[in-house]
């Protein structure tokens, strides 16, 4: 048995009028999820502390396209096994798979690191992932449109494992569901890799699993209660929700390939330059809740750069700094730290933290002739 809840029939063929109220829908929600801050989450996991970003990302990938995934594992449970025992092992058993496979995903970190052009390239991946699927969701995309699916072969070897009685098996779907492809869950697992320490990553991915309980835990309810056109502007919203989000993935991943165009040229006071006894060039930067301060920062090429960060203790995601056009990848922590370089080429660069979230802007001006 499946939920009606994955099947989302989209119309015969595409019109103007559903892409123009589409394309409003998505900005508004990109605009709202961007004052919201959640755009920019920078959850801090060093002392276990302030993960309740990590854990609203979860709540939002419940009410996303990850639904319609586990949703036919949770329906299937439900025919098989119709008791609350059943229900709680498959939490259960959710909830212990984020934290045993996120502990073996930072165990890799330590061994396996990731490039910043290829986790740029993860990332824009996973943004595609989801829009492709947040526009299915919505119903822009004409009948017979092709669009990112989750492999036949792995969702059916897990939903057909639903079909056992035996009372441990949904302990095991429930951990299974970590392989469930997802772009919110991509995202936490790349970020989990991230840390390179299995104690951390196995906290991020208990927290964003235990966002997501609430609505798995009355995922039945919901699917009972909700039908017809109530459930398609369900759909609808939280398409437009996935679509914002996947699209600003994509600026994420764009910023760690090196693409300056999202660098953020906003009116503020850049970092002022001093130049050294030795004739090198020294900025200061502190790294905030709100992102770099100042985030724009002006140097002059072809003269050494001593760029000194001063870290919070609520670093989250900015506890790496990237900027791909300088070669720089390296870990912050919370106090001092320095970073130095030289700019070669003159011209407007962005550096970030290692999502792509949270962005600066370097300007790099032309040596004048003396």
């Amino acid at each position: 048995m499946q939920s009606d809840t994955c099947e989302v029939k989209a119309p015969q063929k595409l019109t103007w009028p559903r892409v123009v109220f589409g394309l409003a829908a998505v900005v508004s929600m990109y605009f709202v999820l961007q004052l919201s801050g959640i755009l920019t989450f920078s959850p801090q996991v060093a002392g276990v502390t302030n993960l309740g970003a990590v854990f609203i990302v979860g709540l939002i990938a419940a009410l996303s396209s990850c639904t319609a995934m586990v949703t036919a594992v949770v329906a299937a449970v439900s025919s098989t096994q119709v008791s609350a025992r059943a229900h709680g092992l498959f939490n259960l058993g959710r909830l212990l798979g984020f934290a045993g496979f996120g502990a073996l995903i930072g165990l890799l970190g330590q061994v396996f690191r990731l490039s910043t052009f290829t986790n740029g390239l993860m990332v824009l991946v996973i943004a595609l992932f989801m829009i492709t699927l947040g526009i299915h969701l919505m119903r822009l995309l004409p009948r017979g449109a092709w669009y990112f699916k989750p492999p036949a072969g792995l969702t059916g070897a897990i939903t057909s494992l639903s079909t056992s009685r035996h009372p441990l098996v949904p302990l095991m779907l429930g951990a299974l569901t970590f392989f469930l492809p997802c772009g919110f869950t991509q995202s936490m697992q790349l970020y989990a890799l991230s840390t390179g320490d299995p104690f951390q990553a196995s906290v991020i991915m208990t927290v964003f699993a235990l966002g997501t309980l609430p609505s798995f835990v009355g995922i039945g309810v919901i699917t009972n209660s909700v039908k017809g056109i109530a459930k398609r502007r369900l759909n609808y919203a939280v398409g437009a929700i996935v679509v914002a989000l996947g699209i600003a993935n994509l600026q994420n991943g764009a910023t760690l390939l090196g693409f300056s165009g999202f660098a953020q040229n906003k009116q503020a006071v850049a970092a002022a330059t001093v130049i050294l006894p030795d004739g090198s060039q020294r900025v200061e930067m502190e790294i905030t809740s709100q992102g770099y301060s100042p985030h724009t920062i002006e140097v002059v090429e072809d003269i050494p750069v001593t760029w000194e960060i001063y870290g919070t203790e609520q670093l989250g995601c900015a506890s790496t700094l990237v900027a791909p056009t300088f070669d720089i990848s390296t870990n912050i922590t919370p106090g001092f730290n320095q970073v130095r370089f030289t700019p070669t080429e003159p011209g407007t660069y962005v550096f970030s933290c290692s999502m792509g979230m949270v962005r600066g802007t370097m300007i790099v001006n032309p040596k004048l002739d003396s």
